[in-house]
């Protein structure tokens, strides 16, 4: 939700309407809990450096919200 600009995910991509864990993260040893907190972020051909860069400052800037929230 902090990254609305963003088209991103906590799942994989062939189970976008699923709540579980990436089946991929869990197949290799991630733990359920770590697993449900990751992001998945897609890149195309055409995605420029700039773009990622604001990607990530966004990413940033949205992680440094929640962690003063958190506080």
């Amino acid at each position: 939700m902090a990254l609305g600009d963003l088209a991103l995910s906590t799942g994989s991509a062939c189970n976008s309407a699923s709540v579980a864990p990436s089946y991929v993260l869990t197949g290799i040893g991630v733990p359920r809990q770590l697993a449900l907190s990751s992001l998945r972020f897609s890149f195309g051909r055409f995605t420029t450096e700039s773009e990622i860069d604001r990607a990530l400052q966004a990413l940033h800037h949205a992680l440094n919200g929640l962690r003063r929230q958190a506080i």
